[in-house]
């Protein structure tokens, strides 16, 4: 059989298959998206231009594509069937876990605002905020693949509870913004109220602190040995170890961001004084603080 570098006919087979599958998820994603919100795709991107509705979008394809990116590695299936069976039951169970994920962040952590309704009215911050939400949910649920060391259909209900797990951790994430912003308000308005009001420095840097958390947790595949023979001991430590990796990007984050902004009152500029500079540069430290964990120490 031709080869080059190490690539058969074959193999460029199943690859063709691959892609062809991952654009017709994408592709079922706007369709999704528009049935979710029950709204026309299309009307809100181009006629009534909801910049915001556009952000939530465009965070949904970033999100498919970060979980794809865990299905697609790996060695190929033994046949094109199966390839083609894996690739898209996997894509369509990314999609459901990454919109119950959704859903699980927007109802539980900021249950005293509808992000759907402040998207369909153009609320920036929302669509901000519900990008951060779709990511790191999306990061999450690929970071499990990775650690899940089985090829097929067996790994899949160990990366279901994994998942459950991280998404509870980021729920502790959610709610440790949503108090710290309350704690460090001086006006006394809570999280909610800001993204009611629209605050586009709020969303920045609660969507980048969310993101950067996430890729924080990925450290967890790295730290935590799967044993197949053991999954409840696995999950434990998994679990231990993501609660752990999260601690210490919080810690980081709060030691690097004094440091790097010293002398200012940070919370007063992007909670009062809506300094979308100052929230730009704290989700770029989350960003850099959570690659970096996710590099040096993550599968």
């Amino acid at each position: 059989m031709y080869e080059f570098n190490g690539i058969t006919m074959w193999s460029l087979q199943a690859l063709a298959i691959d892609f062809a599958i991952i654009i017709a998820l994408f592709v079922s994603l706007k369709f999704i998206k528009g049935w979710v919100s029950n709204l026309h795709a299309n009307d809100e991107i181009t006629e009534r231009d909801n910049f915001a509705f556009g952000i939530s979008f465009a965070g949904g394809l970033v999100a498919l594509a970060i979980v794809l990116t865990g299905i697609s590695s790996g060695a190929f299936a033994p046949s094109l069937q199966q390839e083609a069976l894996q690739m898209g039951g996997y894509g369509l169970l990314a999609i459901l876990l990454i919109k119950l994920g959704h859903f699980f962040q927007d109802k539980v952590a900021l249950r005293k605002v509808s992000l759907h309704d402040e998207i369909v009215k153009g609320n920036a911050t929302a669509s901000l905020i519900d990008f951060g939400h779709v990511v790191s949910v999306a990061i999450v649920i690929r970071s499990a693949l990775f650690w899940v060391a089985t090829e097929g259909w067996y790994g899949l209900p160990i990366v279901v509870v994994s998942f459950i797990i991280a998404n509870l951790v980021l729920l502790l994430v959610s709610q440790y913004r949503v108090q710290l912003f309350k704690r460090t308000n001086r006006s006394g308005d809570c999280l909610q109220q800001a993204i009611l009001d629209d605050n586009l420095a709020v969303g920045i840097r609660y969507a980048g602190f969310l993101i950067g958390s996430a890729l924080a947790l990925t450290a967890a595949s790295g730290l935590a040995p799967y044993a197949a023979d053991n999954l409840a001991a696995s999950l434990g430590y998994w679990a231990m170890c993501a609660f752990i990796s999260i601690l210490v990007f919080i810690a980081l984050h709060l030691v690097t961001i004094k440091i790097i902004l010293s002398g200012s009152d940070i919370s007063d500029e992007v909670n009062r004084q809506k300094n979308v500079g100052v929230a730009a540069i704290s989700a770029a430290i989350s960003f850099a603080i959570g690659v970096t964990m996710a590099t040096l120490l993550g599968a």
